[in-house]
C-alpha cells in the first residue's frame, strides 16, 4: 500500500513537473517571439534612422545650394546696382585733344580718358578705342584717319587701347621730352615766393615720372635760395616728400611771421596817427588860444573908437 501511494505521488509530481515545464517552454517561446519582434522593431528604427539621416543631409544640401544661390543672385543684384548707378552719374567727357604737341598736353589727354571709360564702365577694347579717337578733333583727328587706312591696308594693327596710347604718343609726343624735362628741373630756382617755387616744381616732375628719387630730392633742394637750402637740410630729409614737406612747413612759417609783423606795424600806426591827431588838436588848442589872446594886443589898435 504504501509504494503505491509513493508511485502515485510520483506520477502526481512528474505531472506537476511536466506542466511546469510545459509553461516553461510556452513562456520561452513568448520570449523568443518577443526578443523577435523587438529585433524586428530595431532594425526598422535603425533604418528609419538611416533614411532620416540622409534626408537631413538632402536638406542640408538644398538649404546649402539655395544659400549659395542667393548670394550669387545678391552679388549679381549689387553689380548690377551700381553699374545702374553709375550710368545714372553724369560724367563730363574730356577736353579733346587737337593734336598739340605738348607732353603734358598729351599725357593728361589720355589720362582723362582712362579715368572717363572706367567710370562709364567700357570694358570692351574696340568700344575703349573708338570713344577715344571720338575725343580727337584738328590735326589729331587726321592722323587717325590716315591710321584707318593703314589698319584696313594691314600696315598697322591697333587692337587695344593700349596700342592706341602708344601710336598716339608715338606721333604726336615731342622728341627728348624727358631730356628737356631734365634741363628745366636743373636751371629751375627760386625767385620768389616757396609756394611758387613748389608749384613750379611739381609740374616739371608731372613730364619725368621715372626720375629716380634722389634725383628729385638733389634737384629740389638745389633750386632752392640759400636761407631756405640751410633750413630744409637742417630737417635732413632722405626723400623728396620729405622734402616738400619741410618746405612746405617753412613757408607756412614765414607766412605767419609775415602776418604777426603785419599786424604789428599795422598797429604801431594806428597808435602813431592817433598820437598825432592828439598832437594835432593840441597844437592847434594852444595856437587858438594864442590867437585869441594876440587879438587883444594887435599893433594896429588905437584904442576905443573916438567920437
Amino acid at each position: 500500500g504504501n509504494l503505491e501511494e509513493t508511485v502515485n505521488r510520483l506520477v502526481a509530481d512528474v505531472a506537476t513537473h511536466e506542466e511546469a515545464l510545459g509553461f516553461a517552454v510556452e513562456t520561452f517561446e513568448g520570449f523568443k517571439e518577443e526578443m523577435k519582434l523587438m529585433r524586428e522593431q530595431m532594425v526598422e528604427s535603425v533604418a528609419m534612422n538611416r533614411s532620416l539621416s540622409d534626408l537631413v543631409k538632402i536638406l542640408q544640401d538644398e538649404v546649402a545650394g539655395r544659400r549659395a544661390s542667393n548670394q550669387r543672385l545678391l552679388r549679381t543684384n549689387s553689380v548690377s546696382t551700381s553699374q545702374e548707378r553709375t550710368s545714372r552719374v553724369d560724367v563730363q567727357r574730356p577736353a579733346k585733344y587737337s593734336g598739340s604737341r605738348d607732353a603734358r598736353v598729351i599725357d593728361n589727354f589720355l589720362f582723362q580718358v582712362d579715368y572717363y571709360l572706367d567710370l562709364q564702365n567700357v570694358v570692351e577694347e574696340d568700344l575703349k578705342i573708338k570713344t577715344a579717337a571720338m575725343l580727337l578733333e584738328g590735326d589729331a583727328v587726321a592722323w587717325w584717319r590716315r591710321k584707318m587706312l593703314d589698319i584696313e591696308n594691314g600696315d598697322c594693327t591697333i587692337t587695344t587701347l593700349d596700342d592706341f596710347r602708344k601710336q598716339l604718343k608715338g606721333y604726336f609726343m615731342p622728341v627728348d621730352v624727358e631730356r628737356h624735362a631734365y634741363r628745366l628741373v636743373a636751371n629751375l630756382k627760386q625767385t620768389g615766393a616757396l609756394r611758387d617755387y613748389i608749384r613750379a616744381y611739381q609740374k616739371v616732375m608731372l613730364d619725368v615720372p621715372m626720375m629716380p628719387e634722389k634725383d628729385k630730392l638733389h634737384w629740389f633742394i638745389i633750386g632752392l635760395q640759400s636761407w631756405a637750402q640751410t633750413d630744409v637740410e637742417r630737417s635732413n630729409p632722405e626723400t623728396f616728400e620729405q622734402a616738400y614737406v619741410a618746405v612746405e612747413r617753412l613757408a607756412d612759417t614765414q607766412r605767419k611771421s609775415y602776418t604777426d609783423t603785419f599786424k604789428a606795424v599795422k598797429k604801431s600806426d594806428h597808435g602813431g596817427k592817433r598820437d598825432d591827431r592828439r598832437d594835432h588838436n593840441r597844437n592847434e588848442s594852444v595856437s587858438q588860444k594864442l590867437t585869441e589872446r594876440k587879438t587883444f594886443f594887435r599893433k594896429d589898435y588905437t584904442g576905443p573908437p573916438r567920437e
